[in-house]
């Protein structure tokens, strides 16, 4: 039984929309198993708290050149946003951002 329950934002209702299905299924599996099954609030290699969060985000989980950007309540993990790293440049929502 998961700690949490994964719950995806307007945005990143959309953002997972338009990865491919493949993406989609490799995606949802990892978030299931590091923030849902495992603390989302403990740091390790793929999943951290961002150095100067935004008003919207606080974590950051990476599967692949996939970036998960979420918050971590009492009993959810909000997904606020779903990105993909090009070199060195996010984007998300296919717009270029820096956090």
């Amino acid at each position: 039984m998961p700690k949490r329950a994964i719950k995806l934002g307007h945005d990143a209702v959309r953002q997972f929309a338009a990865l491919s299905a493949a993406e989609r299924s490799r995606l949802a599996a990892a978030m299931q198993a590091a923030l849902g099954e495992d603390d989302a609030n403990i740091e390790n290699k793929n999943r951290f708290r961002l150095r100067r969060p935004s008003g919207q985000f606080e974590f950051e989980f990476r599967d692949g050149n996939l970036r998960v950007f979420y918050r971590v309540g009492d009993r959810e993990v909000l997904v606020d946003a779903i990105g993909r790293k090009r070199g060195n440049q996010l984007f998300i929502g296919g717009r270029r951002v820096t956090l």
